[in-house]
């Protein structure tokens, strides 16, 4: 015997929804966790897009240097450099030798 739903308009919305809602938490796990995407996916422009952050480098009125996520004041001419996620972009503290 086999199984027939009684309304099939409504069993292929639910499967709809079941495929819609797979798809998007794939996306959004893999959003969220660039570094968990498989390799193919990781050589894709998405993929590098998501395994990449963006900082903004200005230099303000005083001379000192700021790295941030968010673009300077306008009028504050900057640089926008793409970095992979796990890439320090703080320049290492230089130790003082004691004398």
């Amino acid at each position: 015997m086999r199984f027939k739903p009684s309304n099939p308009r409504k069993a292929r919305i639910f499967w709809l929804v079941v495929a819609l809602a797979a798809i998007g938490w794939t996306a959004g796990y893999y959003y969220l966790h660039p570094e968990a995407l498989p390799e193919w996916a990781a050589r894709t422009p998405l993929g590098r897009d998501l395994q990449t952050t963006t900082v903004y480098k200005w230099q303000d009125a005083k001379g000192g240097w700021h790295i941030t996520n968010q673009p300077p004041p306008s009028g504050v001419s900057y640089s926008i450099e793409k970095y992979a996620h796990d890439t320090n972009v703080v320049p290492p503290l230089v130790k003082e030798r004691g004398d």
